[in-house]
This record gives C-alpha cells, structure tokens and sequence, in this order.
C-alpha cells in the first residue's frame, strides 16, 4: 500500500511539474494531425504527385512538358466515365495490391484497339485478368546494382523496351508463351520476363522504375515516354479496395484511415496494458526495518512537509502547523506541559493586549488551498513573535526552562493542568520541535 501510494505521488507531482509541456506536446501532435489531414499532398506510392522517392512527381512533370494531360481515375466508375469521354486515350492500369471489380476486369479483356499498360509488382493484377493462365508469376526481381540489369533480348517484340534497352529496378517477373522482353532467368516453365503482353494489354512489374528516385536509372525515362508518351490524353487508374464493394454495401471507416493508424492503436493499447499492471500491480506487506542511523528531527520535518506538499495536503499541514504553535505558544507563556487550547488562546490574548475570540478565529482557520496555507502559517508566526516579544518584556532575562511551572510572577495566569486535552498529533510535534 505504501509503494503504490509513493508511486501515485511521484506521478502527480511529475505531471503537475510538467504539465505545462505535456499539453503544448499534445497540442503540437493535435496540429500537425490536422494539417496532415487538411493537407492535399499527395503521400501515395507511385503518387503522380508525390515528390518523395517513391512518388511520380517527375514521370508527371516530364510528361506534361510534352503536353499529355493526365486524367487520374482514383475509382473504376470514374475510370469508365474517363474511358468513355476519351475514346482514344491510352489506359495505365497500376496496381499497388488492389485489383479493379470484376466488370472492369471483363471490360480489360474486351478493350478493343485501345492501348493498355498494366502496371504491377506483384501477382494479385495478373491473377485476376488470367486466373488459369497462360501468363503465370514466376517470382521477384532484386534489381538494385549494376549487375542486376535486365536487357530487352534479341526476342523482344515491343519497340518501347528495345528502344530503352535495359531495366534496372525491383519487381515481378512473368511466365508467358509469348515472346517478351528484359528476361530474369529461364528454367523448365520457360522464360522469366518482367514485360510481357497479354489479352488485357501490355504488363509491366517494375512500377518502380518510374519513381522519382530511379527514372534516371538505365533506360526508364525512354521506356516510360514510348509507354505513356504516345498520346495527348493518357487515363491513370489506381484500383482501390472500395472498387470492389457492391453497391449496396456499407464502407468501413477503417477503409479511409492510413496504413499508420493500425499499428498505432495496438502500440497505444499495449503501451495502457503495460501501465494498468504497473499501477494496478498488488504490493506486499509492509516490512518495518530499523534504520542504522538517527535521522535529525529537522529532517524529518523537512522531509514530511515534502511529503505533504507532493501529496498537496493542505488540511494535514495546517493541522501539524497548528499544533506546533500551540506547543510553543504553551512554553512562552508557562501554562505548563498539556494545557488546554482555551487556556492558551486566553493566555496568549491577554498577553498580547487582543480579542480572544479573534485568536480563536485565526487558530480555527480551515485553510483550502497552498496559497491559503502559506498566509495561514505567516499569521501564526506573527502571532507567536508578538507574544514572544511581550514575554520578553516582562521577564528581561529571556531564559524560560521547558516545562517550567509558573510560580505565581510571572505574567501569564496559572492554569489546571489537563493532560488528556492536547491532542496526540501535539504529543509527536514536541518531540520534533
């Protein structure tokens, strides 16, 4: 019980000292949330306006240099509506995982003179047009170095990969019992070829050579213009998961959320789960031990108002400083070792040429808050050094003896002694004292 209340004291204290930078920190957090969240730029994998390494803010750029306008299709019904309005447009079909519906897919296999570049790195896109082949996926391609290129080969028949000649970036390779072009590796299946074409269009599984940070690389700029450079209009169209829903069916929220906030909510929660068993943990008995040395009764004054402040025990504190005034109160005016607390607020009045009802007032006092406390405690000091200076002006010698009986002299009245009136909490100050 004392471990969890110490610790419990430590945490209110360490937040109330920082509590002033712990809310500008969860303010600045709420900020740059919102300005993410308000904010247009695109942040997207092969975003066509992305300009971090993986976006195609360049590929963009260089194209509408040579004036061919991109239209960009984040749905498929926005994609028919685009495919209907240019008939002639060529169609870039690019794949980060998901796939379009099935319609669209239909649509794909029956899409007529009009040029189609597929674009993926992975199976999911070729799986979907040819579920039962002949294209199949034959693996991952590392790319990176010099010594990974792949050539366009002697057998390739598109003039855009002979033209670019060479390919030097990560992604898929496929099966196919056409001839295709930049080959990985050959086996039983057949030829591993990153480029192949199909019912659907040409497929392609390096998307990443377009991206800002390899286009310079090898032959990409020349093979991204003969693919997407052809035509004045060009339709960009990027499936989503939500293609896929029916039309009566309901979205989840979770679908509009990035990819961050998943794994966050589950670290978030871990991190709660983690604090409730610390906090919430059950301590042992507790063990008393000696101590090996004698600790000053300063200190442990000093150590227990420390101890009141952390817990922000006004009520406890004004009670202690009470009783220690009253004590001392008692020894100036010689009423003996216990008298009564009247006895001394009539004693103290008396001496001080005041009301006795107005000490009584001050000693009464309930103070509610630490700047309550801190006047409370400057009262009781001025009154204690009043009497303590008319003490001393009718006893010149200023030499009092604890516990010293009043022989009928002095200038404070004699009183009936009754131990049982001070309370114990007094009985522990004058040891302390």
């Amino acid at each position: 019980m004392t471990t969890t209340a110490t610790l419990g004291s430590t945490l209110r204290s360490g937040f109330q000292r920082w509590q002033f930078w712990l809310l500008l920190l969860v303010l600045g957090v709420l900020a740059v949330a919102l300005v993410r969240s308000v904010s247009d730029e695109d942040l997207d994998r092969f975003g066509l306006g992305n300009t971090s390494l993986d976006g195609y803010a360049a590929l963009s750029e260089v194209l509408e240099d040579r004036e061919v306008q991109i239209h960009p299709a984040p749905s498929a019904e926005i994609a028919r509506e685009l495919l209907t309005e240019h008939p002639g447009a060529p169609l870039v079909v690019l794949s980060t995982g998901d796939v379009p519906d099935d319609a669209f897919v239909e649509g794909l296999r029956a899409r007529g003179d009009r040029p189609v570049v597929l674009l993926s790195e992975g199976s999911e896109l070729l799986s979907a047009l040819h579920p039962e082949g002949p294209e199949l996926y034959a693996g991952a391609h590392p790319g990176g170095g010099s010594g990974s290129a792949l050539e366009a080969g002697a057998q390739c028949p598109l003039d855009a990969a002979v033209n670019a000649a060479t390919v030097q970036a990560p992604g898929a390779l496929f099966y196919s019992d056409e001839p295709g072009c930049f080959t990985g590796f050959s086996d039983d299946a057949g030829d591993a070829q990153m480029l192949i074409e199909t019912d659907a269009g040409v497929f392609f599984g390096a998307p990443a050579a377009f991206t800002n940070q390899n286009i310079t690389d090898a032959g990409h700029a020349a093979l991204a213009l003969w693919l997407f450079g052809a035509e004045d209009d060009l339709i960009w169209y990027t499936p989503m998961g939500l293609d896929t829903l029916d039309d009566q069916q309901w979205a989840s929220p979770m679908d509009f959320l990035p990819d961050w906030v998943t794994p966050l909510a589950w670290w978030l929660l871990l991190c709660v789960l983690v604090m409730m068993l610390v906090l919430g943990r059950r301590p042992g008995p507790v063990v008393g031990e000696p101590l090996p040395v004698q600790v000053p009764a300063a200190e442990t004054a000093e150590g227990r108002g420390r101890m009141y402040q952390s817990a922000n025990a006004v009520t406890a504190s004004a009670q202690t400083l009470r009783s220690a005034h009253l004590i001392r109160l008692a020894r100036l005016l010689r009423l003996g070792a216990a008298p009564r607390e009247a006895s001394i607020i009539d004693a103290a009045a008396r001496q001080v040429r005041r009301d006795p009802a107005q000490l009584g007032a001050l000693l009464a006092r309930q103070p509610r808050r630490n700047s309550d406390l801190v006047a409370y405690a400057q009262a009781l000091a001025q009154l204690e050094d009043e009497v303590q200076r008319a003490a001393l002006s009718h006893h010149p010698s200023g030499r009092h003896t604890n516990g010293q009986q009043d022989t009928g002299r002095g200038s404070g009245p004699r009183n009936e002694q009754d131990p049982t009136h001070l309370n114990h909490q007094q009985g522990k100050n004058t040891s302390n004292d």
